[in-house]
């Protein structure tokens, strides 16, 4: 019995700690509960509470990414025995604010070139114009057929003054065999999307995401891994190689360079997990689309 003690005891300090305040990370409908629960459709999220701890718990009430929650105890289910059993559960604390007046809420589409990121942050901002903005993309490189305005273009000098200055918040260079090419994000640019009352909607690689979490905090980004279909490193490849040559953007140059970063970007996927809330294919998308509408609060009544 004595060996159990501390057993007991850690187990009851955990549950101790779920008794704290937190900031919903992300979370799930499931309309089809365990049979224990009932037959009501029931919210799960993840909760990063205010030491830090990562837990899953029942949400009371339809939630948002970055929602502040409390905690109470309320009645899970009632075993065939009769036996009554409690957990802990979440709902909003305080009064509730709507997804699209939270402050600090960007969402991150990442992955390699030929993947889609442009065309589905392209695609959101038409779809969900009333609720979600793409954030311009500051860059050194030149001009490009197709582009449609995705870009805000500048010279190198005035680049690396606005990363000296601050106001570029994520930066990064993509190595390329003709020029010099640098990306960036500016702090303005999100935060006026924010006053707006809408939802940011950044297209990144690896550096530019590890910038954008590293400034506003890894909670405050919603990010979606984006891979290209193949059940190889091989087939994924050739896959984006099929769709850099069908865009017509760029040259065969230029292509071999996106391929060789293409490479690292996969590698990335692996290593920093901890960086993604969602990873999925993009085979189609109509289906991206409905996707991100189920993912991301807000869409889904928009």
């Amino acid at each position: 019995m004595n060996n159990c003690a501390p057993i007991i005891r850690r187990s009851l300090k955990r549950e101790r700690e779920k008794f704290l305040p937190g900031v919903v990370l992300s979370f799930t409908k499931l309309m089809h509960p365990p049979e224990r629960f009932g037959r009501r459709p029931r919210i799960v999220g993840l909760i990063e509470l205010e030491n830090g701890r990562r837990v899953l718990g029942a949400l009371l009430s339809d939630a948002f990414i970055g929602q502040s929650v409390r905690p109470r105890m309320r009645l899970s289910h009632v075993t065939a025995e009769g036996l009554r059993v409690y957990e802990t559960a979440y709902e909003a604390a305080g009064k509730a604010v709507a997804p699209q007046a939270f402050p600090g809420y960007i969402l991150a589409l990442t992955g390699p070139s030929g993947v889609g990121k442009s065309t589905i942050s392209r695609m959101l901002a038409r779809a969900f114009s009333e609720y979600a903005a793409s954030v311009p993309i500051l860059t050194t490189r030149e001009q490009k057929p197709g582009d449609e305005g995705e870009y805000v273009y500048t010279a190198r000098e005035e680049f690396e003054r606005l990363q000296r200055t601050g106001a570029i918040v994520a930066a990064t260079r993509i190595p390329s065999s003709s020029e010099d090419r640098r990306y960036g994000y500016r702090a303005a640019d999100i935060e006026a999307i924010w006053s707006a009352g809408k939802l940011p909607v950044v297209v990144t690689e690896l550096h530019l995401l590890e910038d954008l979490a590293r400034h506003y905090g890894r909670r405050a980004i919603l990010s979606f891994g984006l891979l290209p279909p193949g059940r190889t490193k091989r087939a994924k490849l050739s896959q984006l190689l099929h769709r850099l040559r069908a865009r017509g953007r760029d040259s065969e140059e230029h292509i071999r360079d996106r391929l060789k970063n293409a490479e690292r970007d996969l590698a990335f996927f692996r290593e920093r997990k901890d960086l993604f809330d969602h990873i999925v294919v993009n085979e189609d998308l109509s289906s991206m689309l409905d996707y991100m509408r189920k993912k991301v609060s807000g869409l889904s009544g928009a």
